[in-house]
C-alpha cells in the first residue's frame, strides 16, 4: 500500500506541476485517495487491543461473566476486522479507479 500511495503522490505532483489551472476534478481524487490511504496506514500500524483478563474467580457465576464478555469482545473484534476489510476492499476499488482516470488522461495528452 505504501507504493501506492507514493505512485498517487508522484501522479498529483505531476498533474500539479504540467496543468496547475486544470483537472481539479482528478487533482481532488487524488488528494482523497491519498488521504485515505494514510489513514489506512495509520490505522494498520495501531496496536490490536486485547481481551483483558479479570481477576480469576472461585464461583461459576464469574467464571461465566468472563467468558460471555470474552466472546462478546471476540464478536466485535471479528466486525472490526470485516469492517477493516470492506474498507481495504473500497479503498483498492477507489485505487484502480483512479488509476484508470490517470491512464485514460495520459492516453489522451499523447493521441
Amino acid at each position: 500500500m505504501g507504493r501506492m500511495l507514493e505512485k498517487a503522490k508522484e501522479e498529483l505532483e505531476m498533474l500539479e506541476t504540467l496543468h496547475p489551472n486544470r483537472f481539479h476534478y482528478l487533482k481532488n481524487e487524488l488528494n482523497s485517495f491519498i488521504s485515505l490511504l494514510q489513514s489506512q496506514l495509520i490505522v494498520d500500524s495501531l496496536p490490536s487491543t486485547s481481551y483483558a483478563t479479570t481477576q480469576a474467580s472461585t464461583t461459576m457465576r464469574r467464571k461465566r461473566k468472563r467468558v460471555c464478555l470474552k466472546n462478546e469482545i471476540e464478536i466485535e473484534n471479528g466486525k472490526k476486522e470485516r469492517k477493516q476489510k470492506d474498507r481495504v476492499d473500497i479503498l483498492l476499488e477507489k485505487a484502480q479507479a483512479c488509476l484508470r482516470k490517470i491512464q485514460d488522461f495520459k492516453f489522451t495528452l499523447h493521441c
